[in-house]
Protein backbone atom coordinates (compact mmCIF):
# COMPACT_ATOMS: atom_id res chain seq x y z
CA UNK A 1 0.00 0.00 0.00
CA UNK A 2 1.22 3.34 -0.90
CA UNK A 3 2.29 6.18 1.83
CA UNK A 4 -0.58 8.23 -0.10
CA UNK A 5 -3.39 5.48 0.56
CA UNK A 6 -2.73 5.22 3.96
CA UNK A 7 -3.24 9.20 4.39
CA UNK A 8 -6.31 9.38 2.98
CA UNK A 9 -9.36 7.82 3.12
CA UNK A 10 -10.72 5.44 0.51
CA UNK A 11 -13.06 7.94 -0.65
CA UNK A 12 -10.49 10.89 -1.57
CA UNK A 13 -8.22 8.74 -3.17
CA UNK A 14 -11.06 8.43 -6.28
CA UNK A 15 -11.85 11.42 -6.40
CA UNK A 16 -11.41 13.58 -9.89
CA UNK A 17 -10.36 16.75 -7.82
CA UNK A 18 -8.39 15.15 -5.42
CA UNK A 19 -6.37 13.46 -7.94
CA UNK A 20 -5.53 16.69 -10.31
CA UNK A 21 -4.70 17.86 -6.83
CA UNK A 22 -2.18 15.25 -6.27
CA UNK A 23 -0.67 15.17 -9.51
CA UNK A 24 -0.35 19.08 -9.56
CA UNK A 25 1.66 19.15 -6.03
CA UNK A 26 3.95 16.24 -7.57
CA UNK A 27 4.48 18.15 -10.64
CA UNK A 28 5.01 21.36 -9.19
CA UNK A 29 7.79 19.18 -7.25
CA UNK A 30 9.29 17.25 -10.00
CA UNK A 31 9.93 20.57 -12.18
CA UNK A 32 10.88 22.62 -9.23
CA UNK A 33 8.40 25.41 -9.53
CA UNK A 34 8.26 25.67 -5.96
CA UNK A 35 11.96 26.24 -5.57
CA UNK A 36 13.50 29.87 -4.72
CA UNK A 37 15.11 30.13 -8.43
CA UNK A 38 14.40 29.01 -11.22
CA UNK A 39 16.17 25.72 -12.95
CA UNK A 40 19.31 26.41 -10.33
CA UNK A 41 19.89 30.08 -12.15
CA UNK A 42 20.22 33.25 -10.40
CA UNK A 43 16.48 34.33 -11.12
CA UNK A 44 13.02 33.39 -9.65
CA UNK A 45 10.47 31.75 -12.01
CA UNK A 46 8.45 35.83 -12.00
CA UNK A 47 11.77 37.03 -12.94
CA UNK A 48 11.95 34.67 -15.84
CA UNK A 49 9.38 35.80 -17.22
CA UNK A 50 9.11 39.77 -16.61
CA UNK A 51 12.76 39.22 -18.33
CA UNK A 52 11.49 36.92 -21.16
CA UNK A 53 8.53 39.72 -22.02
CA UNK A 54 11.11 42.41 -22.26
CA UNK A 55 12.95 40.09 -24.19
CA UNK A 56 10.37 39.80 -26.46
CA UNK A 57 8.61 43.17 -26.60
CA UNK A 58 9.27 46.17 -27.95
CA UNK A 59 8.15 49.21 -26.08
CA UNK A 60 6.81 48.13 -22.36
CA UNK A 61 6.05 49.73 -19.25
CA UNK A 62 5.74 48.61 -15.83
CA UNK A 63 2.59 49.53 -15.88
CA UNK A 64 1.82 47.20 -18.76
CA UNK A 65 3.82 44.28 -16.74
CA UNK A 66 1.56 44.62 -14.24
CA UNK A 67 -1.34 44.25 -15.99
CA UNK A 68 -0.17 41.56 -18.42
CA UNK A 69 1.35 39.37 -15.75
CA UNK A 70 -0.97 39.96 -12.64
CA UNK A 71 1.89 41.05 -10.37
CA UNK A 72 1.71 43.56 -7.72
CA UNK A 73 2.80 46.49 -8.57
CA UNK A 74 5.43 47.35 -5.55
CA UNK A 75 7.08 43.69 -5.96
CA UNK A 76 7.76 44.27 -9.87
CA UNK A 77 8.70 47.85 -8.71
CA UNK A 78 11.46 45.92 -6.24
CA UNK A 79 12.22 43.57 -9.06
CA UNK A 80 13.20 45.71 -11.41
CA UNK A 81 15.26 48.23 -9.39
CA UNK A 82 17.57 45.25 -8.87
CA UNK A 83 17.41 44.30 -12.39
CA UNK A 84 18.31 48.39 -13.01
CA UNK A 85 21.28 48.28 -10.63
CA UNK A 86 22.82 44.89 -11.85
CA UNK A 87 22.55 46.26 -15.51
CA UNK A 88 19.97 44.60 -17.28
CA UNK A 89 17.80 46.17 -17.93
CA UNK A 90 17.70 50.35 -19.12
CA UNK A 91 14.47 52.76 -19.02
CA UNK A 92 13.87 55.37 -21.81
CA UNK A 93 11.39 58.22 -21.18
CA UNK A 94 8.72 58.02 -24.01
CA UNK A 95 9.58 60.69 -26.30
CA UNK A 96 5.49 61.64 -26.57
CA UNK A 97 4.90 61.73 -22.97
CA UNK A 98 7.97 61.97 -20.61
CA UNK A 99 5.86 60.70 -17.73
CA UNK A 100 6.13 56.74 -19.30
CA UNK A 101 8.63 55.03 -19.05
CA UNK A 102 9.70 51.91 -21.65
CA UNK A 103 11.82 49.23 -20.16
CA UNK A 104 14.19 47.31 -22.28
CA UNK A 105 17.09 44.45 -21.66
CA UNK A 106 20.59 46.41 -22.14
CA UNK A 107 23.85 45.06 -22.09
CA UNK A 108 22.71 41.60 -23.08
CA UNK A 109 23.17 39.05 -25.87
CA UNK A 110 19.46 37.18 -26.12
CA UNK A 111 20.18 33.82 -27.48
CA UNK A 112 16.87 32.99 -29.78
CA UNK A 113 16.28 29.86 -27.66
CA UNK A 114 16.58 31.93 -23.99
CA UNK A 115 14.13 30.43 -22.44
CA UNK A 116 13.12 27.66 -24.59
CA UNK A 117 16.22 25.75 -23.59
CA UNK A 118 16.49 23.38 -20.84
CA UNK A 119 19.86 24.53 -19.79
CA UNK A 120 20.03 27.01 -17.28
CA UNK A 121 18.35 30.32 -18.95
CA UNK A 122 20.55 32.69 -17.23
CA UNK A 123 23.73 31.16 -18.96
CA UNK A 124 22.01 32.23 -22.25
CA UNK A 125 21.91 36.33 -20.75
CA UNK A 126 25.97 37.13 -21.35
CA UNK A 127 27.10 41.22 -20.81
CA UNK A 128 27.81 42.30 -24.15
Amino acid sequence: MSALARTLPASRLNDPIQGVRRFNRFYTRQIGVLQEHLLHSQFSLTEVRVLYELAHRASVTAVELCQELGLDRGYLSRMLQNFERQGWIKTTPSPADRRRIFLSLSRIRVEKSLFLSTADPARKLRPC
